[in-house]
């Protein structure tokens, strides 16, 4: 009776370690730091995660959310490190489109494009009409 008891409890544990570690992606990226938003982003993309994709866009439009689906359509699980970033801030200085050069799931070679807006001290990804 407590050899089964015990195995009950440390499997109880073993499962609520392991939702606690899916719930957690790591700490959240330096939104006033380009870099570490697009780092982030990268790791989204190559997760499939729409729903870390919504919140780096937050506070944004409410298309965001399908938008983030059109993006995990056309980039879902590229290579999210050993990547080139070029950055381009042609129209104003609170936007900066991103070019990513890296790898798609099968090794081809990708190219994720996106854009970053200012707010509030903060660079978001931009998930709106024209993401």
């Amino acid at each position: 009776m407590k050899i089964r008891l015990l195995v009950t409890s440390v499997m109880a544990c073993v499962v609520l370690l392991l939702s606690l570690s899916a719930c957690t992606s790591g700490p959240a990226p330096d939104l006033g730091k380009r870099d570490a938003v697009v780092s982030s982003v990268m790791q989204a993309l190559n997760a499939q995660d729409k729903d870390q994709l919504v919140k780096l866009a937050q506070p944004g439009p409410q298309t965001a959310d399908s938008n983030a689906k059109l993006m995990l359509s056309e980039w879902g699980g590229v290579k999210d490190s050993g990547s080139t970033t070029v950055y381009s801030s042609e129209s104003t200085p609170d936007v900066a489109a991103v070019r990513v050069s890296t790898t798609d799931s099968s090794g081809n070679p990708a190219v994720v494009q996106f854009s970053l807006r200012w707010n509030d001290n903060s660079w978001l990804l931009n998930l709106g009409p024209d993401f």
